[in-house]
């Protein structure tokens, strides 16, 4: 974020790109911390979202599916959670929307949308993944505060996860063994 005098910094719209209220913010304290500290940081986050505040909300991060499908091709995973099976949706009386994850087929968290009253709040949770290189598994074994607008990323995490165990030569030794156990 250093301009080209070296001791001036820039953040925000002046940077050029995405030009975000949040972005502008996240630059700033990276200018300070760059000025300030030794070693830096560039300024370009590895996972951006974006919000519309719309009702509902619309809330993305990373690769949508098509953009995944494009740089990996038949190698990703894509799954939907609807919020009419959200019990905080349902409590609230607003189940419009979903959740998306888009992953690797090894599970690696590639992007995700959302689409609710609190899409904005949800999000974060797939910014954390991407910066991190969380799998679903990651997001499926965190405890949620219950009933939250969050729960459905763990539900719909849990159910790709499993469905990843399950998957394959493994999977199926696995469930052989769970019915022997029975």
């Amino acid at each position: 974020l250093r301009t080209s005098v070296r001791h001036i910094y820039a953040a925000g719209d002046v940077t050029g790109g995405p030009q975000f209220t949040h972005l502008a913010g996240w630059q700033a304290f990276q200018a300070v911390r760059n000025a300030l500290l030794p070693g830096s940081t560039s300024g370009h986050p590895k996972a951006l979202p974006r919000v519309t505040f719309t009702d509902p909300e619309v809330a993305h991060v990373g690769l949508t599916e098509e953009q995944a499908r494009a740089q990996y091709g038949s190698g990703i995973r894509a799954a939907r959670w609807d919020m009419a099976h959200t019990d905080r949706a349902i409590c609230e009386g607003d189940e419009r929307g979903f959740v998306k994850i888009v992953t690797k087929a090894n599970g690696t968290v590639l992007g995700a949308t959302v689409v609710s009253a609190r899409a904005g709040e949800t999000i974060t949770e797939f910014v954390h993944a991407l910066e991190r290189g969380w799998n679903v598994k990651d997001l499926a074994s965190a405890i949620h505060a219950y009933p939250t607008w969050s729960v459905p990323v763990q539900q719909l995490a849990s159910e790709m996860a499993v469905g990843n165990l399950l998957s394959g030569a493994s999977g199926r030794f696995l469930l052989r063994i769970s019915k022997m156990m029975r």
